[in-house]
This record gives structure tokens, C-alpha cells and sequence, in this order.
């Protein structure tokens, strides 16, 4: 899949996903525990820095590999949360904005390259 269209997929993932930390409580990393919707954006976040943490350094794949981001594919399991959103009826404006307002620090240390493209259509989203 070619890498911008492989960004969107993600940012559709970590809309959904979001990211907000609850107080006083666990961190939910597993959409399938969260609970209410910002639980919900909370696991989006543990996705979103886990998929960060794989992607940082690493260089565009111009080397028409298969799927050179396989590995971040399986972290990101957007059915899961697409799932558990409706169950918890989890609107997407509201995912959307909650997501927003947590994402704001993720980009700070990234560098140039696949992680830095897949936060650039998650900020545009949120202007």
C-alpha cells in the first residue's frame, strides 16, 4: 500500500482511537476494556505512541515491498476500535475532538519520515 494512502488508513484508526488519559485509574492500552468513549480515545493513544515508537527513524520504504509496515498494521486494529465505538456509542465528533486535544504533544520529538507523514493528516483534521 503506498504511504499516503497507508496514512490514511491510520488516521482513520487513530480518530477513532483518540487519546485522553483517565485520572486515578489504569491506563487503558486495549480498546476492548475501555469502558466509556474517553477510555476508548485513551487505548487509541497507547496505539498512536506504540505505532510512533516503531515508526521513528525509520526511512520511507521505496523498495516496492509487499506491505513494509506489517508490523504497525497489526498494532493499530481499527476494526477493534471502529467495534467497541459503536457499542459504547462513541460518536465520531466527539472521538474527533477528544483525539485532538491529546494528540498536540505526539509530534514534538519525531523526526522527518514515515512517523512524521503519519501525524500531518491527523493534524490537518484537527485545524
Amino acid at each position: 500500500m503506498a504511504p499516503r494512502r497507508w496514512t490514511a488508513t491510520l488516521l482513520v484508526g487513530i480518530l477513532v482511537a483518540g487519546g485522553v488519559s483517565s485520572c486515578g485509574s489504569d491506563r487503558v492500552t486495549d480498546p476492548e476494556r475501555a469502558t466509556t468513549c474517553a477510555e476508548l480515545v485513551e487505548a487509541g493513544r497507547a496505539v498512536a505512541e506504540a505505532v510512533l515508537e516503531r515508526l521513528d527513524g525509520r526511512e520511507v520504504d521505496a523498495s516496492g515491498a509487499v506491505d513494509p509496515y506489517a508490523d504497525v498494521r497489526r498494532l493499530i486494529r481499527t476494526v477493534a476500535f471502529d467495534r467497541r465505538a459503536g457499542e459504547l456509542g462513541c460518536g465520531e465528533d466527539d472521538l474527533r475532538r477528544r483525539a485532538c486535544a491529546a494528540y498536540r504533544g505526539l509530534a514534538a520529538d519525531v523526526d522527518e519520515g514515515p512517523a512524521r507523514e503519519f501525524l500531518a493528516p491527523y493534524f490537518a483534521a484537527c485545524d
